[in-house]
Parts: structure tokens; C-alpha cells; sequence
């Protein structure tokens, strides 16, 4: 093993920003947004307010969806075939 090697890990939203890769709902074709999972901070529920996340709850699922349409109002599962109808977050 070379010691000279520092790797770190990437996400695979950050793979997907520097390949220019954007999801698209395949109902819409509105950009998805991404669904966030867990206990989340301030930022988290700005980003959320403004539609530029979707909060998924705390319960974190094998098989839970991973996009959002904010226009259609489905999350998908990453291979965007299997969706569920919701609510945006924050809407009266």
C-alpha cells in the first residue's frame, strides 16, 4: 500500500454536479430536488422552505425515494420509475 496516497470519499450528488448530470421528473420534466433524510439544522430547513430540498422525515427506509418534483408533487426512487404522490414541504 502506497502511504503517499491520501483518497477521500465523494457523494454521489457531487459526482452527479461535476458531470452536469440533473434528474428530471419523468412526468414534468420539471428539475427533481433531492430528499433528505434524518435529523436536519437550520440550513437544512431553509433550503427545504425554499424548495431547493425535501425534507423525508427520520425514518430512513431501504427503499425510500430519493427525488422530488416540487411541479407534480411525486418523490421517485433513484431509478426513477417508482414514485409516491406527497405534499411539498411547508405548504398550507
Amino acid at each position: 500500500m502506497n502511504d503517499d496516497f491520501y483518497g477521500y470519499l465523494v457523494s454521489t450528488d457531487e459526482v452527479d454536479n461535476f458531470l452536469g448530470y440533473e434528474p428530471r421528473c419523468p412526468h414534468c420534466k420539471e428539475k427533481l430536488i433531492p430528499i433528505i433524510y434524518g435529523m436536519v439544522g437550520y440550513e437544512e430547513g431553509r433550503k427545504a422552505e425554499n424548495g431547493e430540498i425535501f425534507l423525508g422525515g427520520c425514518m430512513i427506509e431501504e427503499d425510500a425515494p430519493e427525488y422530488h418534483c416540487n411541479n407534480c408533487r411525486r418523490s421517485y426512487s433513484k431509478d426513477l420509475k417508482r414514485y409516491i404522490n406527497e405534499p411539498n414541504n411547508f405548504e398550507d
